[in-house]
């Protein structure tokens, strides 16, 4: 899913800091998105769609971007999470995610369908995100797809023009040059960049790919993502199916940082994702259908500490203040084997690409309300300093083999003492995941 990657030569690093350039707004509220896979909730029943709306709705999200493929099943699945929104949370939304990399797209007879299947079901639905009064509409891919017309550029406005509703379109296409979304494909009315990751050993430079889009597409509107992961390993031959990307050194608190520095240019954020197993993006609970062949994500690497923290830094981006802070609160997350674990190295795939971008540390977020000592251990080692600040602190310890585990002190009282019981850190290891532990506890 995610893209494999547009190469684009920039010069330098834009600061998150930067003065964020002056854009046409179509909507001055913003927008929290969370991307699902609906081909993960085959099993999914109106219930289990109603939970996890009003979970993400508890968590400061404001749409579902349903992110749709090819079996013949998905398009009851989009109409039963619609008619969850409906009756769940008040003013949550859906929107649909065309994902051409999974649907046929070379002929009419292949836009007819994606329109009977994902558009004309739900285009009038209450639950549908209505976007500068349209339907809002958003792609993975798909910069080639024809559907029986000249060229792609001639296709894809076919297909808005019998779509059978005005529609705000706003695609990932994986273009290179990001002029062209000023020639090229100047009728769309937004742009999508898949953005959530350093591309590189660097921190902190996606800020620059943002800008370098935003820059080339005068006018319209923008999306870019936000992550707290990124792991595949899959059997397939793909290269892109076998590696890990940067997601070390808090890259989730200042990928979000970035974002909440430049609202002023923004009204449209994503995050990857709900429950992206196969990339380990997961926020979202370890419910629906691991795909096949994912062992590495299990009961023991749960994500749910990412979507409470995911919490603070939405509700900070879209109204410009940071949420106050009204219970201590420890967040750790970490992977469960070093990063040249021996499975990682000798297996048919072969070595994980980038895994040398990763780092063997223990990470902690405490939220403070006032200052306090905060104790971390993992293994044999542990933090070497103790006095944090009220607020958000980060601490690091290395990863030693053995049990983590961390406690909150403040004028002699032990406000947590969190010790969890589902992860410990090992050398010697059976499979090869690169995949997080997340976990988090309340005073």
């Amino acid at each position: 899913m995610f893209a494999r990657v547009c190469a684009v030569a920039l010069v330098g690093v834009l600061a998150a800091s930067a003065t964020p350039l002056l854009r046409t707004k179509r909507d001055d509220q913003k927008h929290v998105f969370a991307h699902v896979i609906v081909g993960n909730t085959y099993n999914y029943t109106l219930e289990q769609w109603t939970s996890d709306i009003e979970l993400a709705s508890s968590k400061a999200i404001d749409v579902f971007t349903l992110n749709v493929g090819g079996d013949s099943w998905q398009p009851e699945q989009v109409k039963q999470a619609y008619d969850a929104a409906q009756g769940a949370a008040s003013g949550f939304k859906l929107s649909i995610s065309l994902d051409m990399n999974e649907l046929a797209c070379a002929s009419a007879a292949d836009g007819q369908r994606l329109i009977d299947n994902f558009i004309t079901p739900v285009k009038n639905h209450p639950s549908a995100f209505v976007y500068n009064s349209e339907t809002f509409l958003s792609t993975f891919a798909g910069q080639w797809c024809t559907f029986g017309q000249g060229d792609p550029t001639a296709g894809w406005q076919w297909f808005l023009s019998i779509a059978g509703t005005p529609i705000y379109f706003i695609p990932n296409f994986h273009v290179g040059d990001a002029t062209t979304l000023s020639t090229t494909w100047n009728f769309i009315d937004g742009y999508k960049l898949w953005n959530a990751w350093p591309q590189t050993a660097q921190d902190d430079t996606q800020w620059s790919d943002d800008a370098w889009y935003m820059q080339h597409a005068p006018g319209k509107g923008f999306m870019t993502l936000v992550s707290p992961w990124f792991f595949i390993r899959r059997a397939f031959g793909d290269p892109g199916n076998n590696r890990y990307l940067r997601s070390d050194n808090f890259m989730y608190r200042s990928r979000w940082e970035q974002l909440i520095e430049n609202r002023d240019s923004l009204q449209l954020v994503e995050v990857a994702s709900w429950n992206d197993f196969g990339e380990s993006t997961y926020i979202g609970p370890l419910a629906g259908r691991i795909p096949a062949g994912v062992d590495y994500v299990s009961w023991n690497t749960n994500h749910m500490a990412w979507l409470n923290y995911t919490a603070y830094y939405a509700n900070w981006f879209k109204y410009g203040v940071a949420p106050t802070i009204v219970t201590d609160q420890i967040y750790m997350w970490a992977r469960p084997q070093p990063k040249n674990a021996g499975a990682c190295l000798s297996n048919p795939a072969g070595a994980v690409a980038n895994a040398d971008w990763a780092e063997d540390v223990l990470y902690i977020s405490a939220f403070l309300i006032g200052p306090a000592r905060v104790l971390c251990f993992s293994g044999t080692n542990s933090n070497s300093t103790s006095a944090v600040a009220a607020g958000v602190g980060e601490l690091t310890v290395p990863l030693s083999p053995g049990s983590v585990g961390c406690s909150i002190t403040r004028n002699g009282i032990v406000l947590i003492d969190y010790k969890p019981t589902d992860f410990t850190y090992s050398t010697d290891s059976s499979i090869c995941t690169m995949n997080a532990w997340t976990g988090m506890k309340r005073a």
